[in-house]
């Protein structure tokens, strides 16, 4: 009990303070479980370390080509006015504990990105299917098959949710594990070689599916 009170006293800080936005959703998985669960990717996972706590500056990524991944990625965290989860010194020593959890938290709009879902829940939904599919952790894995079960309940957008999940899905199939790839290090590369490289089916998607992105 007195941790959780340290954690979430951390939590609100950090949140009073603006700034290391990827602290508070991993402080906040870490109100539920002691460690992570061992998984096919833990040891890749641990080799992230150095790039994982490497800060990422939107200013720096603007500044990129136009066509190249990092400088889409910086256009799509403007345009959902969202910040790269930078994390602080406070959660470099948890990632022993929790190497996929946080490394997720990291990459998570960089998934977005390269799948070219959007924020909205539709969007949402085919990223946790391509992670669900790709079973990072067990604790993501059953996420996934929560948000599997909910994408019934907003009637009026079942059926691009379910389009969405679908998509999901299918990019993973033949998919690098994205939690593992050190995507930071390909922001100056083209974007469309990058999915090429580590999503091989993302142009037949694009001439079978119209994307979620905005």
């Amino acid at each position: 009990m007195i941790k959780h009170i340290r954690t979430v006293a951390q939590m609100t800080r950090t949140m009073r303070r603006g700034e290391y936005v990827g602290d508070v959703p991993v402080l906040k998985m870490t109100l539920f479980m002691d460690r992570e669960a061992p998984s096919d990717h833990t040891a890749q996972a641990l080799t992230m370390h150095d790039i994982n706590f490497a800060p990422i500056e939107l200013a720096d990524l603007n500044r990129l080509p136009s066509h190249t991944f990092g400088h889409a990625y910086g256009r799509f965290m403007a345009r959902h006015k969202l910040q790269p989860f930078n994390f602080s010194s406070e959660i470099e020593p948890l990632f022993e504990k929790y190497p996929i959890t946080i490394r997720y938290v990291r990459v998570h709009d960089m998934i977005h990105t390269l799948l070219n879902f959007d924020t909205s829940l539709a969007g949402e939904m085919g990223v946790y299917a391509f992670v669900g599919e790709q079973h990072y952790t067990p604790t993501l894995d059953w996420a996934a098959r929560v948000a599997d079960r909910m994408a019934f309940l907003p009637f009026w957008q079942r059926a691009r949710m379910k389009a969405a999940q679908a998509r999901g899905k299918a990019l993973a199939r033949d998919a690098a594990v994205l939690v593992t790839a050190p995507l930071e290090t390909l922001f100056d590369q083209p974007l469309c070689e990058v999915r090429h490289a580590l999503v091989p089916g993302y142009a037949a998607d694009q001439a079978a599916h119209q994307p979620t992105a905005a």
